[in-house]
């Protein structure tokens, strides 16, 4: 038999996350943090049923071999130690106790079993403090043959363009808490870190052993996670990728928990995806999801808004439901499904996670304690985005036969056409139309793109955020916040009018001017005004957009001449894509797209 490590009791840090109720729960003044140690005082108990330190024992017993779960614990002091486990049953949390001692030590290693004949939901502890105690912390643990442990090998893949910050913080993280003084060697060993580096800014800071950083070209997200599949597979010392974004915190410890639950997955389940969950990163008990549903492009994030400090929503997340793709802010795969012509789609940013996901993960894996802290999406604004939203949605329809019915396709791109419209984002909708057309101009097109240089077109067509001096802008806090609170009912007479009038684009304009977020805008916030302020509350910056009938009509009139082109092409493209699409699949022509074939 041989011990294996599960998972490691965590506490706040300063460098991740600083928020107590993620990790243990008490009353305020029943414990003090301090110097890597919890100091419980006398006649206090501190629970351990949160999101990073209770156990999944239903997902561990049912994806894995383990039989029976050890908890040790360190500590200096005398405790009265509680072993539980949770469920939630319908809306309720129900407590099942399975052991209690009493224990006196001065650091010396305490284990106990959980010795419990059922497996839903999580296991957990209670320390109550019978003199004031020190607790160092502790770990969940197994006893396992060891013909029952694999071989695991992971090599993290991060794409990364002009997030240095991130970058550098995230490998100091490894480099001190892993590679520097892991105290399981074998996880030190096996695990590897590729940095595809889009923007070749980076330099060779980072390389040593296990960190190495690649140069190469802007070919967006798809292409930095794809070149990095090719140089991890090519290295042949890996059985997994571990797909990760670039602007996000991660604690070293979601891969520990990674490895050590791939070493010892059933055998049905060794082509498993696990998928690790995004928190916000500016309020870092939210969860934002946890998987996601494709629904042919309309997609669904699973278990979002979640309030992790909560143990309702702890036990919420160990409820399993269908999940179509994992992100690839973090997600860990294996290399048994990447080979020279099964590699990603060539459509620069968004969505190729999605397309990736549906053809390759047969189960994905989403497990508490597993996830990043990422930016929220609010945040970070793009025009470009409009370009390949919908293009990529349409190209991701056809290769898995799921397209749109051209008649639906039709109020779907007029909506979201007019949308920008009204909201005098003219740009935007511009962009929506060309990555549309571009679409229909047939897969022969996108295979002879340079990625990087269209992209820089499609930056160069959107909007720029800028601080508002730089912009010309007046602003005004005070109208920003009145703004969002502006009442917005309004009659169905005022809807048609709207509606005849392109949200008020063709009557006299009423207000000079408005400032409203960037994101989150309605259309109805814009009637009848002469010029908007497209404030980011985060950044502080804006862009400027203006009423304008001659824009408008070119839009509508552009609309009109891509709904003829999709009444010529679409059912054509749809089917040449599902027909060629694995063109754009394979090495060949990835080493071409990306200029490694002259290496």
């Amino acid at each position: 038999m041989k011990k294996l490590k599960l998972q490691n009791i965590l506490f706040p840090s300063a460098e991740i996350c600083m928020l107590d109720e993620l990790y243990f729960r008490s009353e305020s003044d029943s414990y003090v943090w301090a110097n890597e140690e919890l100091q419980i005082k006398k006649g206090r108990e501190v629970s351990f049923d949160t999101y990073f330190n209770s156990f999944s024992i239903g997902k561990w017993t049912k994806y894995t071999n383990i039989k029976r779960v050890k908890l040790t614990l360190f500590f200096t002091g005398r405790l009265r130690i509680t072993l539980m486990r949770k469920e939630r049953i319908g809306k309720l949390v129900r407590d099942h106790y399975i052991k209690e001692k009493i224990v006196e030590t001065r650091r010396e290693e305490v284990v106990l079993e959980f010795e419990d004949s059922y497996t839903n939901g999580v296991y957990t502890f209670t320390l109550e403090a019978l003199e004031d105690t020190d607790f160092y912390g502790g770990y969940y643990w197994a006893d396992l043959e060891e013909d029952k442990i694999q071989d695991i090998r992971i090599a993290l893949n991060i794409c990364t363009y002009r997030r240095e910050e991130f970058v550098r913080k995230n490998m100091k993280l490894f480099q001190k808490r892993v590679f520097s003084s892991y105290e399981d060697e074998e996880f030190r060993k096996n695990l590897g870190i590729y940095i595809i580096d889009n923007a070749k800014t980076l330099g060779n800071e980072f390389d040593s052993d296990n960190i190495h950083v690649i140069p190469n070209k802007n070919a967006g997200g798809a292409g930095g996670f794809t070149r990095g599949l090719i140089e991890i597979k090519n290295s042949g010392k890996f059985t997994h990728a571990l797909l990760m974004d670039d602007d996000i915190v991660v604690d070293p410890e979601s891969v520990y928990r990674t490895w050590a639950l791939l070493s010892i997955v059933k055998e049905e389940y060794r082509n498993v995806f696990i998928a690790g969950a995004m928190l916000r990163l500016d309020q870092q008990h939210l969860q934002v999801e946890s998987g996601a549903l494709w629904n042919s492009g309309a997609l669904f994030s699973r278990k979002c808004g979640l309030n992790l400090r909560e143990i309702e929503a702890c036990l919420y997340n160990e409820i399993e439901e269908t999940v179509d793709y994992s992100a690839w802010w973090y997600t860990c795969l294996p290399l048994s499904v990447v080979n020279d012509e099964n590699l990603p789609l060539p459509i620069f940013i968004r969505g190729d996670d999605v397309e990736y996901g549906l053809r390759n993960a047969r189960k994905i894996l989403t497990m508490n304690g597993i996830c990043v802290w990422h930016e929220p999406f609010e945040n970070k604004y793009s025009s470009s985005m409009f370009y390949y939203i919908l293009r990529n949605r349409l190209i991701d329809n056809a290769i898995h036969k799921r397209e749109i019915p051209k008649k639906q396709f039709h109020r779907l791109l007029r909506q979201q056409v007019m949308g920008e419209v009204y909201l005098y984002r003219y740009k935007n909708a511009q962009l929506l139309l060309s990555g549309v057309r571009d679409y229909l101009a047939g897969i022969d097109w996108l295979k002879e793109q340079d990625g990087e240089c269209l992209n820089r077109s499609v930056m160069e067509r959107g909007y720029k955020m800028q601080y508002a001096e730089e912009a010309g802008a007046y602003f005004d806090y005070g109208e920003y916040e009145r703004g969002l609170q502006e009442e917005h009912r309004i009659s169905f007479l005022h809807k048609v009018i709207k509606r005849l009038t392109m949200n008020g684009i063709l009557l006299t304009p009423q207000r000079e001017q408005v400032i409203l977020p960037v994101i989150g805008t309605r259309e109805r916030s814009l009637y009848r005004v002469r010029r908007v302020v497209n404030y980011d509350v985060l950044t502080q910056k804006c862009f400027i957009t203006c009423r304008d009938k001659t824009e408008a009509r070119e839009c509508r009139k552009l609309l009109g001449e891509v709904q003829r082109l999709v009444e010529e092409r679409y059912e054509t493209v749809n089917k040449e894509y599902q027909s060629r699409g694995r063109e754009l699949m394979n090495k060949q022509f990835w080493d071409q797209y990306l200029g490694l074939d002259n290496r």
